[in-house]
């Protein structure tokens, strides 16, 4: 099977422990991409500083790097100037740690602004983003103002700034009422930027909203109802290649130990390439059918009569 650039979310590694103890433990288990929140972002950038954590991510093999997220990048009342100091921390962090991407997501407030009034403020922080080295990508969710990845996609293809590219979750989308149909004939194959795999429950359990869901119940790959396999296949169709994100999310993996969670997460998400890469493969043969021939190894030979000796006694 072919071997798979794969990056740990924020969440699949999160943890109590040191940062530079989860660092080590992303880079063992397997994963040459990492993912990294705001709060570790500032974490960092107040204890051991940003440039060590960079050498952390070279020592382990972290090549790909991703950052965020960040919300209230638009032009709107409520606007913060804590909002502004996590942009200007998430474009410093990219610079330093050559960031691959960084993460915002849209609208999540009530009433939310109209996606066309986000338009030129997008592009804004696509060129500062350019501006760092790294690419900017919007991640939709189902309870914000870009519900759908395919309205997402259309509102990134309008924005028209080479530098925007859109974040495709396995569990948004599918949560939002996608279909693998609709995203192979919804999406922009040029907006398609980053992919992240995990599994879920037909429907939504009962008792949590959306985002309990998202923050509470994001299964290993392969061990929910979901065809990820089948939608790995189709965002391949739509021209995306690596690495591909990893975001699990349950108590019981929360409890592991951090490299225990880690080898797991990896080890699942693999599998589940491993099927998608096998689709269209021939199939194996079929196991033999008739007598398989006697074997050295259990082959007996006849039994020798034991050579008597002249006092009666055996040899």
């Amino acid at each position: 099977m072919l071997e798979h650039d794969l990056l740990a979310t924020s969440w699949t590694w999160d943890g109590d422990e040191p940062i530079d103890e989860r660092v080590r433990a992303v880079g063992a288990a397997g994963f040459s991409g990492i993912s990294l929140a705001l709060d570790d972002l500032h974490e960092v950038r107040a204890t051991t500083g940003l440039r060590r954590l960079r050498q952390m991510l070279d020592d382990v093999g972290i090549v790909w790097v991703q950052l965020g997220t960040l919300g209230s990048w638009w032009t709107c009342p409520s606007r913060t100037e804590a909002a502004d100091a996590d942009r200007g921390v998430l474009l410093e962090a990219a610079a330093t740690l050559r960031a691959w991407q960084v993460v915002a997501r849209a609208d999540v407030s009530l009433p939310g602004v109209s996606p066309a009034a986000m338009l030129d403020d997008w592009v804004v922080l696509a060129e500062q983003a350019r501006g760092v080295g790294a690419q900017l990508v919007l991640e939709p969710e189902p309870w914000s103002n870009l519900p759908t990845v395919e309205r997402a996609s259309r509102f990134v293809a309008t924005a028209g700034h080479p530098n925007g590219g859109l974040l495709l979750d396995a569990m948004h989308a599918l949560r939002s009422g996608s279909t693998l149909a609709s995203i192979r004939h919804g999406l922009a194959p040029s907006t398609l930027a980053a992919v992240e795999l995990s599994d879920g429950l037909l429907d939504t359990p009962n008792g949590m909203t959306l985002a309990d869901e998202s923050r509470l119940a994001r299964y290993l790959p392969g061990a929910g109802a979901w065809d990820v396999p089948g939608f790995i296949r189709t965002v391949r169709d739509l021209g995306f290649d690596e690495p591909w994100g990893v975001e699990v999310r349950t108590p019981g993996h929360r409890a592991l130990p951090i490299a225990d969670a880690l080898r797991t997460a990896a080890a699942a998400t693999r599998a589940v390439l491993d099927a998608a890469d096998a689709y269209g493969t021939p199939p194996a043969p079929v196991m033999p059918t008739s007598a398989a021939p006697t074997s050295a190894v259990d082959y007996e030979p006849a039994h020798r009569p034991r050579r008597e000796t002249g006092s009666g006694a055996p040899a």
